[in-house]
């Protein structure tokens, strides 16, 4: 490793611990109003943020698959969810090179050639970041809880907008997501390909990535309401507050798998309706509610290796 991806590693680290130090300090020194709050366990919920975010993990796996149909490859949803959620381990190392060097050894494991699973890598961030530019403004819209927050919240939008015209142009641009693509491919130096979905197969996708992002903020929903009796968020609201988080977290590129980044971009959103120290508290618990999750989905995606073809 060079000195400068070093010192990034190092800085991505620093970030997250200053971060989740400030949070942690907050919920200390309000301990005692944390101590009344009407904290609960609804294990019904729990079932059902349970529920939900696997099924997340499922739209997120045929979401890929459907990518890789339009390079002329089928394959199963099984091979699909292990490569995506093995690969997923390298969010925990800061940048995203590991990601995609663990997705392209993968899927020469089920015979998608490295130029091909290369290229779906960054069909993915295509079609699954404008999915989520499209419900963060719908579900947070103007609301008086991102008041701080206005001229972040402005210039966000503006950020998503722009990148979603450029993506409907791609999209119905016949031969568009592939002339994009194989230009970002020439950038990095690497082997241009051929993509040529149909429209049906493009809009697949996007409707696949769409339900991924609005799952896992159903999910949080569920994990609100698992976790706190009163006030609740409605849920357009907090499905929307998750869906910032993360996607604020995972564009950074500033720590692994945004930690402390995302914690902090939920807990501004929350703050105004729970209390800074509650919220504080509710995305601490939230990250480690979600690498449990991501540790089972990780055991599923080995267990997978035990499928086989008749």
């Amino acid at each position: 490793m060079d000195r400068k991806k070093l010192i990034k590693n190092i800085f991505g680290w620093l970030v997250a611990a200053v971060i989740i130090y400030v949070l942690g300090k907050n919920i200390y020194n309000h301990r005692a109003e944390l101590a009344q709050w009407d904290w609960h366990i609804s294990w019904g919920n729990a079932l059902l943020s349970i529920l939900t975010l696997f099924g997340a993990y499922v739209c997120g796996s045929q979401g890929w698959r459907q990518v890789i149909v339009g390079f002329g490859y089928k394959i199963n949803l099984h091979e699909s969810f292990r490569v995506i959620y093995l690969a997923n381990l390298g969010r925990y190392v800061p940048g995203k090179v590991w990601q995609v060097v663990g997705m392209v050894g993968l899927a020469k494991e089920i015979k998608i050639p490295p130029p091909i699973s290369l290229a779906s890598f960054a069909l993915v961030q295509a079609y699954a970041l404008p999915a989520s530019f499209v419900l963060i403004p719908l579900a947070l819209g103007t609301n008086s809880a991102l008041s701080s927050l206005i001229v972040f919240r402005d210039v966000m939008y503006l950020f998503f907008g722009a990148t979603i015209g450029l993506f409907l142009i791609l999209f119905f641009w016949p031969g568009g997501m592939e002339w994009a693509l194989n230009k970002v491919l020439k950038l990095f130096k690497q082997e241009t390909v051929q993509y040529r979905p149909d429209l049906k197969n493009r809009i697949s996708i996007f409707a696949w990535y769409i339900l991924n992002w609005g799952l896992f903020g159903v999910s949080f929903h569920f994990f609100l309401r698992a976790l706190i009796a009163t006030p609740q968020l409605g849920l357009i609201y907090s499905s929307g507050t998750y869906i910032a988080a993360y996607i604020l977290g995972y564009i950074s590129f500033l720590s692994p798998a945004g930690l402390g980044v995302r914690e902090g971009v939920m807990s501004a959103l929350l703050a105004p309706v729970l209390t800074v120290p509650v919220a504080a508290s509710v995305a601490l618990i939230n990250r480690v509610w979600i690498t449990i999750a991501e540790v089972i989905s990780t055991l599923l995606a080995l267990a997978t290796y035990k499928i086989r073809e008749k």
